[in-house]
This record gives structure tokens, sequence and C-alpha cells, in this order.
């Protein structure tokens, strides 16, 4: 639901509309346990953990604009699955994150 009410033009380090759909995909099956107990203050009663993570997560991709910072990016499970089975591991990583935007002089191997 965060996802939803994003500022329309936030400059983000990943595509929204695929997490959103990804998220909805997988809504229902948030584990339950302590990784969704209440978290007051600000997050009480159940998937208190969810939001609280939802919030952190909104300020990570908000906040990086409003100081003029690079943007944050994500990585999905999903692209994590798919850099680490690439022939060349390093250039499949270098090539997702300059597709995100991140400057080439900050993407050089060690």
């Amino acid at each position: 639901m965060t996802l939803e009410h994003y500022p329309a033009g936030v400059k983000l380090g990943f595509d929204a509309s695929q997490w959103l759909a990804r998220s909805r995909a997988l809504s229902g099956r948030e584990r339950g346990g302590g990784f969704g107990k209440p978290k007051p203050p600000l997050f009480p009663g159940d998937g208190g953990r969810h939001r609280q993570r939802a919030f952190r997560d909104a300020l990570a991709d908000l906040l990086p604009s409003v100081h003029g910072w690079l943007p944050t990016i994500r990585i999905s499970d999903i692209e994590v699955t798919t850099i680490t089975s690439a022939p060349d591991v390093v250039s499949s990583l270098r090539a997702l994150l300059q597709g995100r935007g991140a400057p080439a002089s900050y993407l050089v191997a060690e």
C-alpha cells in the first residue's frame, strides 16, 4: 500500500510498478510470528513489524531526492537469482546498477 502513495515523478532506483505487482502477488503470505508482531508506539496491532518496515522503506526511497542524493536501489529476490546465475556475475550486477542510474565511476571492480 505504501508504494501506491508515492508522489508522482519521484526519482526511484527501482521500478515501483514491478515492486507493487510482486507485493500484490505475495500478499497474504507474509511471515507471522515475530515477523508480524506489534511494534508500539508507532505500529501497534497485528502486522506492526510489516508496517514498520514499509515506513522505513518509504523513508529510504523518498528522502534521497530531498537531499540531492542518488536514489536507493532495490534489488529483488528474482533479480538476485538472475545475477548470481549469470556467467559473469560482476558484469551482470554492474549492468543492473547502471540501468538504475548508478554512476559508472561508482562501479569500479576491486
